[in-house]
């Protein structure tokens, strides 16, 4: 899906005038979950509703800096959402499925269920058939106890009696048209288990790496695969580098010989067929190689270390079948 047909799907959603929200809370209890339905007055409900549909108005209708890409294809650019498409899928994410699929959940009792359990926050937007889910992490932070937190109330400082939780619009994932997104990849890194499907796919990038015997020796890059986003690098050589496998040995060795930022960054083994990577810089440098982030401007011939290389012919090709 193209990010402007996610739009079009997105505003199908939220800028109908029959568009309301549903609410739940995740709850994890020592490793069990559960989804539990928020009920609320009816002025916080449309509050929040509001506030959320706004949310990702900013985000995605209105973010006209914003690019789509797959999660396989993860690079470090810092305005992106992006698709899932690796196999295994965090629970939290597939929880996201199971508010739309289903109606059957008991509602969240604030006198006997405990709001300390609470993972996050899961919102259904939209009316009948046309809906989306996103959801929200929920920080300890946002928990006011009522044994730490306190109030005025006129001149008086007085201690809370009752639990606070404060809820911002700000969310992390959504799902829509059977596809998740990633809207906040950080959050997805820090505290679900993403990383373990990461380094699953990472795995498969390493053996492409070995099986093309242009390294002497890969346990270098074996020794990082703990680190989330020198795994994910290596998702994207696993997944469709455009170098590794396509461009002959010789002529990598050669690049990265004369290439100006390349040039003296790596050593090579004694007959010369084959890099060496002893050092973290041409580690780094080697994944950049096979994703192909070094340009040469045909117009000005300036030399660039380029992030986003989103394909021209990618655009045009989306454009001829859309029109």
């Amino acid at each position: 899906m193209s990010l402007d047909k996610l739009r079009s799907t997105i505003s199908g959603v939220i800028e109908d005038k029959k568009c309301d929200a549903e609410f739940f809370f995740l709850l994890d209890s020592n490793g069990e979950i559960s989804i539990k339905r928020v009920d609320m007055d009816e002025g916080a409900h449309e509050e929040l509703t509001q506030k959320f549909i706004a949310s990702i108005g900013e985000a995605i209708l209105l973010n006209d800096e914003i690019s789509l890409l797959d999660i396989s294809g993860a690079d470090d650019r810092s305005n992106a959402i992006y698709k899932y498409d690796l196999p295994e899928l965090p629970f939290q994410l597939s929880n996201l499925e199971t508010v739309l699929q289903s109606d059957d959940f008991p509602s969240f009792d604030f006198s006997s269920d405990d709001l300390k359990h609470l993972e996050g926050i899961l919102i259904i937007l939209g009316h009948g058939q046309t809906q989306m889910a996103i959801y929200k992490h929920q920080y300890p932070v946002a928990l006011l106890k009522r044994d730490g937190g306190y109030f005025h109330r006129g001149s008086r400082l007085v201690q809370l009696d009752e639990e606070v939780l404060r809820i911002n619009s700000k969310f992390e994932f959504m799902h829509i048209d059977d596809d998740y997104y990633i809207v906040d990849l950080k959050t997805l890194e820090r505290f679900f288990g993403f990383h373990e499907a990461i380094k699953n796919v990472a795995t498969q990038g390493l053996t492409n790496i070995q099986n093309s015997e242009l390294v002497v020796d890969i346990s270098p890059l074996e020794g990082r695969i703990d680190d989330i986003s020198f795994a994910r690098k290596l998702v994207r050589v696993a997944r469709a580098s455009p170098v590794l496998g396509v461009i002959p040995n010789e002529e990598i060795i050669t690049f990265v010989s004369t290439y100006p930022a390349l040039r003296g960054k790596f050593k090579v083994n004694d007959d010369g067929t084959k890099l060496r990577l002893e050092t973290k810089v041409s580690q780094n440098l080697f994944l950049k190689l096979l994703n192909d982030d070094f340009l040469q401007s045909e117009l000005t011939k300036r030399h660039y270390d380029s992030l986003a290389k989103d394909s021209l012919e990618a655009v045009e090709n989306e454009s001829t079948t859309e029109s």
